[in-house]
C-alpha cells in the first residue's frame, strides 16, 4: 500500500491515510494468514445480458440497487514487475472501466473481471493527484453502466460502497457522507476533490462506485485514515469514520475528457523478453460459480508475469510447499524465456475438504521446442488441473496436474 502523511498533531500519533489497493503481499513468498476466512462458496451469476438496468427513478431501496448495479461493479487485478494487487472498478460504457489511479498505476498487466467475464485491460486516461484512471478493455463488456452525479450531495446523504473488499466477492456497505471538498488530504499537497465518509471500507475497495440510493456515483474510493504511534512502532489505531473518495462530480470531468481524447499511458516492460502485445490473453468460462473470477484473475497474474519476464512473481503465486517442489526458482525458470501463455478456459471448479479448490483449465501456450512436451511442441494446448488455496487476495497454486497429455496447437 502507499501511504502519506499529514501533520504531527502531538506526541501520540501522526496520522496517515492508506491507500485501498489490495496490494499482492501474499505472492512475496510470505505463508497466507490462516486467519483469513476462505472466499464465500459458490454463487452462480447470471447470463451476461438477462440483467437490464432499469431507470434511476425505478430504483427505490439499497437491496434493489445492489442487485441491479452489481453486474457493473469490476474487480481489477493487476500485476506489477514485483508485486500483483486487487482494487475495485466500475463501467461507464461497454469498453470502459472508471478505477483509482493508485491501482494500475505502474501495472505490466491489468485485468477486468465482472459479471462472469474476465479482460484485459490498458489505461486510456491517468491523474496521479485526483486519484482518477479509465481504463479500456480488450473486448466489450455486459453489464449496469453507471452514470455520475452533476454535483456532491450534502453532509448526511445515505450513499454505499459496491466492492471487493480484501480481492474477494462482491460486498455491499452503506453509510453517510460526513463533509466535502477535504482538500486537505495527506500527500494532496493541498490539491485533489476528495468526499470523507463513514461507510466502512477496506484494502480492495479502491476505485469502486460510492453512490446515492438513485444510482448515481458521487465518488471513488480513495482511501482511510489510520494513526501511527510516533516511537517508530508500526502499530496502527483506525481512526473512525474517516474514509475518503474522490468527488464523482469532478471525476466526470476528467473522465469525459479521456472518453473524447485519450490520453493513454503504457503499460510497464519487465523484461526484454515480454511479449511485445500489452499482456492480451483471453479468457473463457465454463462455469458460473463466482469464484471463476478470482481463479480466472489469480492465473492471469502468473501468465502475465511470464510473459512479461518477471518470473520472481510468476514463482511465488505458487504456495510456499509448491515453491519447495519445483526445485527454486532457477530451477524452475529454466527455458522460461521463451514460454507465453495466450488463452484460459475455467471448465469448472470443485471444493475439497482443505478448503482448497480444483480449477479444471485448458490453457494454450507457446514456447521453444525444446521445452515443450516430448521436447517437440512449440504450441500447446493443455489440460490441468490446478489445487489452489486462498491466500487473502488470490488462489495461490499448490499443485498444477494435467488431465490428459497436451495436444500441438
Amino acid at each position: 500500500m502507499k501511504e502519506s502523511r499529514r501533520h504531527n498533531l502531538g506526541t501520540a500519533f501522526t496520522l496517515v491515510t492508506v491507500l485501498l489497493f489490495a496490494s499482492g503481499c501474499t505472492i512475496s513468498g510470505e505463508a497466507a494468514d490462516p486467519n483469513s476466512a476462505d472466499p464465500d462458496g459458490p454463487v452462480s451469476l447470471p447470463t451476461p445480458g438477462t440483467t437490464p438496468t432499469p431507470p434511476a427513478s425505478d430504483i427505490m431501496d439499497w437491496p434493489q440497487l445492489t442487485q441491479t448495479a452489481r453486474s457493473g461493479v469490476a474487480r481489477i487485478a493487476v500485476t506489477g514487475c514485483d508485486s500483483a494487487g486487487v482494487g475495485t472498478g466500475f463501467l461507464v460504457d461497454q469498453r470502459h472501466v472508471v478505477t483509482a489511479a493508485h491501482v494500475p498505476e505502474g501495472a505490466a498487466g491489468i485485468t477486468v473481471g465482472v459479471f462472469g467475464q474476465v479482460v484485459t485491460a490498458t489505461i486510456v486516461g491517468l491523474n496521479a493527484t485526483e486519484d482518477v484512471a479509465l481504463l479500456e478493455t480488450d473486448q466489450p463488456l455486459m453489464g449496469h453502466t453507471f452514470e455520475f452525479a452533476t454535483e456532491d450531495p450534502p453532509a448526511a446523504t445515505e450513499v454505499g460502497v459496491l466492492g471487493y473488499p480484501l480481492g474477494e466477492n462482491f460486498t455491499f456497505n452503506a453509510g453517510r457522507i460526513s463533509g466535502l471538498d477535504r482538500q486537505n488530504l495527506p500527500g494532496s499537497n493541498g490539491q485533489g476533490h476528495f468526499i470523507q465518509t463513514d461507510t466502512p471500507i477496506n484494502p480492495g475497495n479502491s476505485g469502486g462506485p460510492l453512490v446515492t440510493i438513485d444510482g448515481k456515483v458521487v465518488g471513488i474510493v480513495n482511501s482511510i485514515r489510520t494513526g501511527v504511534f510516533n516511537n517508530g512502532t508500526v502499530i496502527r489505531q483506525t481512526i473512525q469514520g474517516t474514509n475518503y473518495a474522490v468527488s464523482g462530480a469532478f471525476a466526470n470531468t476528467l473522465v469525459h475528457r479521456w472518453l473524447s481524447n485519450p490520453e493513454p499511458v503504457p503499460l510497464v516492460t519487465c523484461s526484454s523478453n515480454a511479449l511485445p502485445t500489452d499482456n492480451q490473453v483471453a479468457v473463457q468460462f465454463g462455469t458460473g460459480d463466482e469464484r471463476a473470477i478470482q481463479v480466472a484473475q489469480s492465473l492471469l497474474i502468473y501468465a502475465q508475469a511470464i510473459n512479461g519476464g518477471a518470473y520472481d512473481l510468476a514463482y511465488h503465486v505458487f504456495t510456499p510447499e509448491a515453491q519447495a517442489e519445483q526445485g527454486g526458482i532457477d530451477h524452475w525458470s529454466q527455458g522460461m524465456s521463451t514460454s507465453y501463455w495466450h488463452d484460459i478456459g475455467i471448465i469448472d471448479i470443485t471444493n475439497s475438504d482443505t478448503g482448497a479448490v480444483t480449477a479444471y483449465v485448458d490453457l494454450q501456450t507457446t514456447q521453444d521446442a525444446a521445452y515443450g512436451p516430448d521436447r517437440q511442441q512449440t504450441c500447446s494446448n493443455w489440460h490441468m488441473a490446478y489445487t489452489m488455496v486462498w491466500a487473502q487476495v488470490l488462489w495461490e497454486i499448490a499443485k498444477a496436474t494435467p488431465t490428459r497429455p497436451a495436444d500441438p496447437c
